[in-house]
């Protein structure tokens, strides 16, 4: 059987009676907590930062604050974001002794952190299952987001151990090498369906998103959440360096992000910038409830019917 990307799907029209494509409910529930789409920035340099992340939070949509931030390690975000009663404090970890500590300093001084991501590239590891449960056990209130996994098994996994979302994709970005240097790669089309038919939790699907409609290919899919990348990075208001009027887009494992060559297993690309983040989010918003639309529907549970060809 093949595989599919979000390009070899096509999704199929279905009878409206939707007055107003404008009058389509883009609200998602994830993990008890609703927010007003079901998309959201990727959790890296180049694309989130401190105040894109409080604008999320403002406004009533989800995010995952990255960890490669040297001047405002995980505890540290976590803590100007109580300080400030930000609406929503969502972070991500490795597993690693330094993120062990970080969030024991959290969990000492009582501080409220919503969710947690362990973001590690090969999620299906026995350090990633220790993490959820120690994360369970010194956290209890906190939703835990472990990833990123490519397969049903392997979310399955996660889901057994405690996680209460699971983040899938691997190697499916546009500035992600890992198909190439490594040789595994689930499409994501097939990735997002596989993953979210095998477990019972949320699943944020992280990467490939080129177009607007791949957030509704993704949902189709099975998808709760889908993570968009260069999307986010080209805007002109983005974290990304700005250079000759083309924002520079690195992987987090690009020699550019990383500094050393070691284990590389991404690029970096230089993308247009055209577009403020709260017009890019505007024009998403606008898509997905043509989307929505096309699917007969009024609300995102449209979705979960649509039937699709593939070419």
């Amino acid at each position: 059987m093949k595989a599919l990307t979000y390009e070899d799907v096509n999704l199929v029209p279905r009878f409206s009676a939707l007055e107003s494509r404008s009058a389509a409910d883009t609200s998602v529930n994830f993990c008890g907590t609703t927010f007003s789409l079901p998309f959201l920035p990727a959790n890296m340099e180049d694309v989130i930062d401190l105040r894109i992340a409080k604008l999320f939070s403002s406004i009533g949509m989800f995010y995952i604050f990255h960890r490669f931030d040297k001047s405002l390690n995980p505890y540290e975000f976590v803590k100007l974001a109580n300080q400030e009663n930000w609406k929503l404090i969502s972070i991500s970890v490795g597993v690693e002794q330094e993120s062990i500590k970080q969030l024991g300093s959290i969990a000492s001084e009582s501080l409220r952190v919503d969710f947690v991501c362990i973001d590690v590239a090969h999620g299906d590891h026995e350090k990633v299952l220790r993490m959820i449960e120690h994360i369970k056990h010194i956290l209890p209130r906190t939703k835990v987001i472990a990833g990123n996994v490519a397969t049903g098994k392997s979310a399955f996994r996660l889901q057994n151990a405690g996680a209460d979302a699971v983040k899938a994709g691997i190697g499916g970005g546009r500035i992600c090498t890992t198909r190439f240097q490594t040789g595994f790669h689930v499409p994501m089309f097939t990735c997002v369906s596989d993953v979210s038919s095998c477990v019972d939790i949320p699943v944020i699907a992280d990467g490939g998103v080129k177009y607007y409609g791949d957030v509704a290919k993704a949902l189709v899919a099975g998808a709760k959440m889908v993570m968009c990348g260069g999307i986010f990075a080209s805007c002109i208001d983005s974290p990304a360096k700005s250079v000759g009027g083309l924002k520079e887009y690195r992987g987090s494992t690009s020699l550019a992000a990383k500094k050393t060559n070691k284990h590389i297993e991404g690029i970096t690309l230089k993308l247009e910038s055209d577009i403020t983040i709260l017009e890019r989010v505007r024009e998403m918003k606008e898509a997905l409830q043509s989307s929505i639309s096309y699917a007969g529907g009024s609300d995102l549970s449209c979705f979960e019917s649509v039937e699709y060809y593939t070419s």
